[in-house]
């Protein structure tokens, strides 16, 4: 958080000077009071904790501090909808993808959590689709009808093979570019695997053309850490154990974040991490209407209390 006009801060040193000479004339008994029974007085406030008698008074001072600080205009970096951004939900397909070592199996989990990302991207954030098995297949292009990539999830259907490089090329080729091959926003690969690549392209052999284009690739290992001798983890004579290495290689040569979900609920997890970064923009905003509106309850909670101690003895 920053102020507009950190210099009025400075007032903020008169606070004690102003706590001295309250404590000052509390203590010097300069404080004025109309005691109808003076015999009784002595009675007054007997059974009060200290705290109780100068909670007003600090209520006060706090709203007094608040208000210097509404005038200093604070700010605040909070994420705003970015509407040049475009997103790529890269799917793995494979038939691996049917083992249920994820509830209810990796296929529909994987889907599932996929549409819930989608959802919770910015409504003005493109996003577009590519699955991977033996080739890859761009789905949907970037798009902001969000409602085309969630419908086109739920008809994705298994096939053999897994090419994670030929996945992200086709999720590179996608991004929209200006005349001079630029990217025209950020750009960001969400790539989600549960196998190691037997077709195609190394996807090591393309990550550096993301890095060159300022791609951001996060990926998702799906599936359940085990031994290569575990039988829930074998199709056929294949392992099916995601290439951990691999995955977490691309992530971070691009700048981006790895998860491994050995879970349904990790799998959420990771997408409702991605979610709150993907597709947004760090901003600069004034909350000075915050503080102003904390000043004005403070003080009110002061005025309050200090009408309901008021005594008449």
């Amino acid at each position: 958080m920053g102020f507009q006009l950190p210099l009025l801060l400075l007032v903020l040193l008169l606070i004690p000077l102003l706590v001295w000479w309250y404590l000052r004339r509390v203590q010097g008994g300069t404080a004025s009071a109309h005691v109808l029974y003076p015999n009784l007085a002595q009675f007054a406030g007997i059974a009060e904790p200290r705290w109780k008698r100068h909670l007003s008074a600090g209520l006060y001072g706090l709203a007094l501090v608040l208000a210097i600080m509404a005038l200093a205009r604070p700010q605040a970096t909070i994420p705003a909808p970015d509407n040049l951004a475009t997103v790529m939900v890269t799917i793995d397909i494979s038939r691996s993808m049917r083992a249920q070592d994820i509830e209810p199996d990796r296929f529909t989990a994987a889907k599932k959590e996929a549409q819930n990302f989608v959802r919770a991207l910015p409504d003005g954030a493109k996003v577009g689709l590519v699955s991977f098995a033996g080739y890859a297949t761009l789905e949907v292009e970037p798009t902001t009808d969000h409602q085309r990539i969630l419908d086109q999830i739920e008809l994705l259907q298994m096939g053999r093979g897994t090419a994670i490089g030929d996945g992200l090329l086709e999720s590179l080729k996608a991004f929209p570019k200006d005349e001079n091959n630029k990217l025209l926003g950020p750009a960001t690969v969400v790539l989600l695997s549960d196998g190691r690549n037997n077709r195609g392209i190394d996807p090591l052999d393309v990550t550096p053309f993301a890095k060159d284009m300022g791609v951001v690739v996060h990926t998702i290992g799906l599936g359940r850490r085990s031994n290569p001798g575990d039988p829930d983890q074998m199709w056929g004579s294949f392992w099916m154990q995601f290439d951990e290495e691999t995955l977490r290689s691309i992530a971070e040569s691009t700048g981006g974040q790895y998860y491994a979900a050995e879970s349904a609920e990790a799998l959420r997890q990771a997408y409702r991490n991605l979610s709150r970064v993907v597709g947004w923009k760090p901003q600069r905003t004034e909350i000075s209407g915050l503080f102003g509106l904390a000043a004005g309850l403070v003080l009110a909670s002061s005025l309050l209390i200090s009408n309901l101690r008021r005594q008449v003895i």
